[in-house]
């Protein structure tokens, strides 16, 4: 019995001594434990998601009281594939924080190669919230791609709470190609192109056309586009106005992507402005009054004509006087269409004091000038005027034939009012009797303008004026008179402006619209005619 009692103090004694060994070792793990918490090394569990995703979780404390976590096991996810070289996708990963305080954390991507580095912003999440960290990055090699993720947090920058691996395939950059099919510069429409854009298969991309202006090497934007083209080839026109261009450029630009290398999206061509020749214009010009006086206003009216085929640019006209090129006048003129004509009136203040006066026309328009010389004579008047005679005498001969005249006036006056002798037969006819035997030998006419009967001798042929209208006619012999009424004998000249020729001799001349029907002489040929509006 005692021996039994001895043998089971024995075990007790082990037991004893087993269990205090244990406590000893649990007290050295949980001192290990919490040395390593101190020191802020994590234990590591490892979770495999997939073959391209490897996410990593830590667990145990952290350097803060936040504790980041994927969101259901969730991995990195990439938006905008199909992929091609250059372009630009967006990774993300769904974190969750777990903690009890908030924390920053930012996803950071980078090709296997190392090349380089991408970050994402940074992104606060708040206890027992889930947020989206994005990150762009880039993609530059055909193929499949590999990456390495991961994810920091703000404030620990050995600390890591997710990361992984994810592979892209990417495909070969896309062609972007350019051409002119047409280029048309008219001077009504301007310069027009017609531009051909060419993009290859895979996704619609996003460009700007630039058509651009070279002249003496300097480089001016005309028009920029924004589109979005399709894959396949697109004709686009371009409006380009009336540029001062040697060259023309159009380029396509691609927004937020990159072309083949083999794009050509590029192209220039060489281009000729219509230019105005000094042999497409012309000018007349008539002086009213035609002799100026010395010192008085004289006006030029001065008809430009544009017989090419391109319109001309703004300019102006100038009267100088030879050969000195004093500027007399000088105004501005609107361009002119092809195949049209206009009039300006300068005012010349101040005639020269010349017996004639040697001017000078110009029209300067586009680059270029057109003149035209002419010779106006002054009227100088009886001024310093030499007479060859004796003006005393000539005054007393005017003086002695006034006398003369006014002597036989009287005695036929007295001899043709005398009272008439009588005869047996018959009377004398009196003074009286025969002016209405006159008035009995004259006709009735019309006037050819107002309708005005007038009364005129029976064998007058000349000119008449109405005392209706003012106006004058020629009446003639009997061959004139048609149903009471006379013929005009003079030749009519119709035109729609100022502007009419001299029926004889072609002469330019200016008669006013506003005075119109009126009989006019021509200065050269001195022949008269009656001008007329179109369309009376």
């Amino acid at each position: 019995m005692l021996d039994i009692f001895l043998g089971l103090i024995d075990t007790m004694s082990i037991q004893a001594d087993f269990m205090r060994g244990l406590s000893g070792n649990i007290v050295c793990i949980s001192l290990v434990i919490i040395f390593l918490s101190c020191l802020g090394q994590p234990v590591l569990s490892t979770q495999y998601l997939d073959d391209t995703n490897l996410v990593v979780e830590y667990s145990g404390d952290t350097p803060s009281s936040a504790d980041f976590t994927s969101s259901g096991g969730s991995g990195l996810a990439i938006s905008g594939e199909p992929s091609y070289v250059g372009d630009t996708l967006v990774s993300s990963v769904m974190v969750t924080n777990s903690g009890n305080d908030s924390g920053n954390v930012s996803l950071h991507i980078s090709p296997s190669t190392g090349e380089e580095i991408f970050h994402g912003a940074n992104v606060q999440i708040s206890p027992g919230s889930t947020r989206e960290v994005p990150a762009p990055f880039s993609v530059n090699s055909p193929g499949t791609n590999h990456f390495y993720w991961w994810i920091s947090v703000d404030g620990a920058p050995d600390y890591f709470p997710l990361e992984g691996n994810i592979s892209v395939v990417v495909m070969p950059s896309q062609t972007l190609n350019l051409s002119m099919n047409s280029i048309y510069w008219t001077d009504t429409e301007g310069l027009s192109i017609e531009a051909s854009v060419y993009l290859s298969n895979g996704r619609s991309r996003g460009i700007i056309l630039e058509a651009s202006a070279e002249n003496q090497g300097a480089l001016q934007l005309l028009q920029r586009i924004e589109l979005e083209s399709d894959p396949g080839r697109r004709t686009i026109q371009l409006d380009l106005g009336h540029p001062h261009a040697e060259q023309i450029i159009v380029e396509a630009i691609p927004i937020g992507w990159q072309p083949s290398p083999d794009s050509e999206n590029f192209s220039q061509e060489s281009v000729q402005e219509p230019l105005v020749t000094e042999s497409s214009i012309a000018l007349e010009v008539i002086f009213n009054p035609e002799k100026p006086i010395p010192g008085s206003k004289a006006l030029a009216s001065i008809s430009l004509e544009n017989i090419g085929n391109y319109q001309t640019d703004s300019g102006n006209v100038r009267v100088l006087m030879s050969p000195d090129n004093t500027i007399l006048a000088e105004t501005e003129v609107q361009s002119v269409m092809p195949g049209s004509k206009i009039t300006t009136d300068i005012s010349l203040p101040n005639w020269p004091d010349r017996d004639r006066v040697d001017l000078e026309v110009q029209w300067s328009t586009s680059g270029v000038r057109a003149s035209k010389y002419y010779s106006v004579e002054t009227n100088l008047g009886d001024e310093g005027l030499e007479l060859p005679f004796d003006i005393l005498a000539a005054g007393y001969g005017t003086l002695a034939g006034v006398i003369t005249i006014l002597i036989g006036t009287l005695v036929w006056r007295a001899v043709s009012t005398r009272t008439p002798s009588t005869s047996d037969s018959s009377l004398r006819e009196t003074k009286e009797s025969a002016e209405a035997t006159s008035r009995k030998e004259k006709k009735e006419i019309q006037c050819t303008f107002c309708d005005q009967r007038l009364m005129v001798p029976s064998n007058h042929s000349g000119g008449v004026r109405c005392p209706a209208c003012s106006m004058e006619f020629v009446v003639g012999g009997d061959e004139n008179v048609v149903g009471g009424s006379e013929k005009p004998s003079h030749q009519i000249v119709r035109s729609s402006e100022d502007t009419l020729n001299c029926p004889e001799c072609e002469q330019a001349l200016r008669v006013k619209m506003e005075r119109r029907p009126v009989m006019s002489r021509c200065p050269v040929c001195k022949t008269h005619f009656m001008a007329e509006a179109a369309g009376d």
